[in-house]
């Protein structure tokens, strides 16, 4: 079945835990990162992040290059035109895409030279350490100049009961408890940005410290939350928001 885009906006705190917690319990898979290193800093670990970066930058000028080529002025869709505020010649794209890669340039050469680590692995109970392990962490800058790692897992009927167990149930926003972000084992180990996927699709994104949750679900998926938690009052009201 076809997953819809569902609208979150008007979700509280405790509705947006729920449909995170719900997200969690149908999922299969899972990902999220941390915002330092849990780890000690090897020179290895450093490069391998700088060329998976400039990797990334260098794939995208690549599809830069191939849409300028590639350009229609009949084919240009109604974003590109709301993006250029008009018509959308070959000459103005031409500009828009140069100066991308102007950017991507930019961004690359400035890479190695002004970038952030933090390292914060000395109180870790042995516990957590081997829990951050489970979670096949990886050292990346992602898209950012802020080195640290992003957690790729398989949601096992363990790790589900453990997330639960976390701040992911928890709707004090004041601690940070919400938009993905959690607080899980003894130390305890801090996540953001949790993502849920099925099948490859993503049923659940997260940007926590944008506050940015996007929820993916089937009618079915969507239906069967009507029991989650055996709490039918409060999942009819998200249900109603969901769809508005």
């Amino acid at each position: 079945m076809e997953r819809k885009v569902l609208f979150t906006g008007e979700l509280n705190a405790e509705e947006r835990a729920a449909v995170i917690r719900y997200a969690v319990e149908i999922g299969e898979k899972a990902s999220c990162r941390t915002t330092c290193l849990l780890r000690p800093l090897t020179g290895k670990l450093l490069e391998d992040a700088f060329r998976e970066r400039e990797r990334k930058i260098e794939e995208r000028e690549r599809a830069y290059v191939q849409r300028a080529r590639t350009f229609d002025p009949a084919k240009v869709t109604p974003e590109y035109r709301s993006f250029f505020g008009g018509e959308v010649t070959a000459e103005r794209f031409g500009k828009y895409i140069a100066e991308s890669i102007k950017q991507e340039e930019e961004a690359k050469a400035t890479l190695r030279r002004s970038y952030h680590v933090t390292v914060d692995y000395a109180y870790l109970e042995a516990e957590d350490r081997a829990l951050h392990r489970s979670l096949s962490p990886r050292v990346t800058f992602g898209d950012s100049n802020e080195l640290h790692e992003v957690c790729e897992f398989t949601l096992t009927r363990e790790l589900k009961d453990l997330l639960m167990d976390s701040s992911l149930g928890d709707v004090d926003e004041e601690e940070g408890f919400d938009y993905g972000s959690f607080y899980v084992g003894k130390t305890p180990l801090y996540y953001q940005d949790l993502t849920v996927t099925i099948g490859g699709q993503t049923v659940l994104e997260t940007v926590s410290h944008e506050e940015i949750l996007d929820l993916f679900l089937t009618e079915e998926e969507l239906k069967a939350f009507g029991d989650f938690e055996l709490n039918k009052a409060r999942n009819e009201k998200i249900v109603a928001k969901l769809i508005s």
